[in-house]
């Protein structure tokens, strides 16, 4: 699939389908690019990636990443670091390409505020989830307005700590990784309804009758790897809602995407050892970004912003 810097979308948009108060739009196109990326879960499940401190001291921002294969390495904006051989959990701020059998610095912040030192036992992994989906709306409108393309680590905290406050529970560290674990049994069951077809590579979610966010990929393979961590996302942020009937159709999402075709958009090229170009968007009721290399849509995310107008629900579900 291409998408152009005028965002001619060229996908069919599927009915929605509702699970608790999820709704889902899958996103299909005989179009797909043939890739040959490797995901940051699968490399780093084979052992094909390497992720450390830029130093010993460390810092915040940074993590320095290894690829190790002859694959180029694809990490997802989003994406949740945990483990004690970092300092603190980390989530990556932006999509990134990293080349074949290379070392780059990965830009990150920090969600899990209150460590800063490994333990003994160094292990780390990948959060199941990535981060909900309010922090990534946030996070993606810092970066747009950012002279230095970064997110704003106090609103990342803020974040964090309102979905504490949120579910009436606490964290001895603050870690974001430890609201998804409360919850974990609650998703699943959502996790497992939502099956992406085989010439389907994106997804835009609803909470009840509200769109929130929208992700396409180069390929169905990526989607099918990034699924259920999208979902597991956009479900912390939707437990409190009372369960309706949705009364999202498709003329809606073709709404989100006119928005995001008349946003404001810049072109940013990477600075941090990443492949490719950001077209990053942003409006009063949109924001998001596509990286792009070699003119091919890697990853394209936007989010409607929570004070965007809201429709009625219609009837509870039965």
């Amino acid at each position: 699939m291409s998408i152009d810097q005028k965002f001619n979308f060229n996908f069919d948009i599927a009915e929605p389908k509702q699970k608790n108060n999820i709704v889902v739009f899958f996103l299909s196109s005989k179009e797909q690019m043939k890739d040959n990326f490797l995901a940051f879960p699968d490399a780093l499940q084979n052992n094909l990636v390497e992720v450390e401190e830029v130093s010993e001291k460390g810092f915040v921002g940074n993590l320095r990443i290894s690829n190790k294969s002859d694959q180029k390495l694809l990490v997802l904006g989003s994406e949740i670091l945990v483990g004690n051989k970092l300092k603190q959990d980390r989530v990556v701020d932006e999509t990134a390409i990293v080349s074949e059998n290379s070392t780059t610095t990965l830009r990150v912040s920090c969600c899990e505020k209150n460590r800063w030192s490994p333990a003994v036992s160094e292990n780390i992994s990948l959060s199941d989830t990535l981060f909900f989906s309010k922090a990534r709306t946030n996070n993606a409108e810092d970066i747009y307005n950012s002279k230095q393309n970064k997110t704003d680590q106090f609103r990342v905290w803020e974040d964090i700590d309102e979905k504490f406050e949120e579910y009436e529970t606490k964290s001895f560290t603050s870690s974001v990784e430890d609201i998804y674990k409360k919850r974990t049994s609650n998703v699943e069951e959502i996790v497992k309804y939502f099956q992406p077809g085989e010439n389907d590579i994106g997804v835009v979610f609803g909470i009840g009758s509200r769109l929130v966010s929208l992700d396409v990929f180069s390929s169905n393979k990526i989607l099918k790897i990034y699924l259920p961590r999208l979902i597991r996302s956009v479900a912390l942020d939707s437990f409190k809602r009372t369960n309706y009937k949705t009364y999202l159709k498709t003329k809606d999402v073709h709404k989100f995407l006119r928005l995001i075709e008349h946003s404001n958009k810049r072109i940013y090229k990477s600075t941090t050892g990443s492949l490719g170009d950001y077209l990053r968007f942003s409006d009063q009721l949109v924001v998001g970004s596509v990286l792009i290399y070699k003119t091919q849509t890697i990853h394209f995310s936007g989010f409607l912003k929570e004070y965007s107008t809201t429709p009625e629900y219609k009837s509870k579900v039965a």
